[in-house]
């Protein structure tokens, strides 16, 4: 039978692992901090305190933003809005680089 300071111990590891969880969940990052400007910053919108972005395209220029940290996996979603009538031929793209020293 496992003494009661085994399980105190694992308890205590849990306690910590799930703590140490949790603040990394709670206290994540938004736009704002993160995030910089690379190029069309008037193009740039941050909304919702941080928590969505706007990149806008005209027939000038473009928009970027470059990550502050570097990340071994993440995800991101995008929405796209296509000009009223008839989009055909209309080509989005975004790139995702992976810059080796800065």
């Amino acid at each position: 039978m496992a003494s009661s300071s085994y399980y105190g111990s694992l308890f205590l590891l849990f306690s910590s692992l799930f703590l140490g969880f949790s603040s990394t969940i709670v206290l994540g990052g938004n736009f704002n901090t993160l995030f910089d400007n690379l190029f069309g910053e008037e193009r740039v919108d941050i909304k919702d305190d941080g928590n969505s972005m706007t990149l806008t395209l005209d027939e000038y220029c473009g928009s970027g933003i470059v990550s502050k940290n570097e990340y071994l996996y993440g995800r991101f979603d995008m929405k796209v809005k296509l000009v009223p009538g008839n989009s055909a031929g209309t080509v989005t793209a975004y790139y995702v680089c992976h810059l080796l020293s800065r």
